[in-house]
């Protein structure tokens, strides 16, 4: 095979670099921020988009303080998450992406994986609200560390 047609066929076969169309983060409570001093999962969005280019949306709220989950089990990290999230309304419009020609992609990320009862929590807010304003999003999570 020639080098040229080489060049060509490794090109084709090549998957498509996949790139999100903006980030968020999961939000700590007041508490919590006021403790540590800083959001970590926020400081890695914010990061990360920086480099990448991509607008990073503080998009969620945490409603409630759900106290620190380490002792917890499983179980009642899901239950405890269940309405511990809110979409923050003043800050992102999804109604301005209904007529965003594909999915909209959405990098979500937190600091620790440990049972995924926050990703889980923080994902279906965010599809609710978008399915509420028609609007076709995919939701992909990023996580520092696994607990």
């Amino acid at each position: 095979m020639s080098e040229e047609l080489t060049l060509i066929c490794e090109k084709e076969t090549r998957k498509p670099l996949w790139r999100p169309d903006a980030v968020t983060y999961v939000p700590v409570s007041d508490e919590r921020l006021a403790e540590r001093g800083f959001n970590q999962a926020e400081r890695l969005a914010a990061g990360l988009a920086i480099t990448a280019g991509l607008p990073c949306v503080d998009l969620l709220q945490r409603q409630i303080n759900t106290g620190k989950q380490s002792f917890k089990s499983r179980a009642e990290r899901f239950e405890t998450m269940k309405h511990a999230f809110s979409i923050k309304l003043d800050e992102f419009d999804f109604s301005l992406l209904r007529n965003y020609s594909k999915p909209f992609k959405l990098l979500l990320i937190d600091d620790i994986y440990t049972t995924g009862s926050t990703l889980d929590a923080c994902g279906h807010v965010i599809l609710h609200a978008a399915s509420k304003a028609s609007v076709t999003l995919e939701i992909y999570t990023l996580t520092l560390a696994r607990s």
